[in-house]
């Protein structure tokens, strides 16, 4: 049985070309325009349906984004033509990976109890960067469970400040003083 695709590959080989062409950030721009226009659910069940030849569903890319290079078009017939236009969106993150690590920034992660604003943002990244040297790529997600403060990520370092992290530490240091 054939292996399922998949989409690191698919972007491997979409930024060796990109890097090769010396056009990485087109690329990404490509990929993204494309990205963005599967939100259109009609155009996702032209290019999913199989009945469809894969030329037709190639003019309407090509129509649709009349200015997207033509190898991305291809790589976009080549997944419909595949049943496989569904990895695009994870093509998309894949290939942003590889152009970061190119460019070396790192993937940071940033996990609160609320939603941070844009201030609070930025000056979380300001600390990363600082941590990590580098410049960093930030993401960030809400979990209710953390209570208060942040977990960030930065490559394969954590630094856990929440507020249950704290409130652990303390009952530790309590419960050793009152041992001694």
């Amino acid at each position: 049985m054939p292996r399922a695709p998949s989409a690191k590959r698919y972007a491997q080989a979409a930024f060796q070309i990109a890097l090769e062409a010396n056009d990485l950030q087109g690329w990404r721009d490509d990929l993204a325009q494309v990205e963005g226009s599967l939100q259109d659910k009609a155009l996702v069940s032209l290019l999913s349906a199989p009945e469809v030849p894969v030329a037709d569903k190639l003019r309407a890319v090509s129509a649709l984004l009349p200015n997207i290079r033509p190898l991305v078009v291809n790589l976009v017939g080549l997944l419909a033509s595949r049943g496989t236009i569904r990895l695009l969106p994870d093509i998309c993150q894949q290939y942003q990976r590889f152009l970061d690590v190119h460019s070396g920034i790192q993937p940071a992660e940033v996990v609160s109890a609320v939603p941070l604003d844009d201030d609070q943002q930025r000056r979380v990244s300001e600390l990363l960067v600082a941590m990590a040297g580098t410049e960093v790529r930030l993401s960030t997600r809400v979990d209710p469970n953390i209570v208060g403060g942040i977990i960030a990520r930065v490559g394969d370092r954590v630094i856990d400040g929440t507020t249950r992290t704290r409130l652990q530490e303390m009952r530790k240091n309590l419960s050793g003083a009152a041992i001694k």
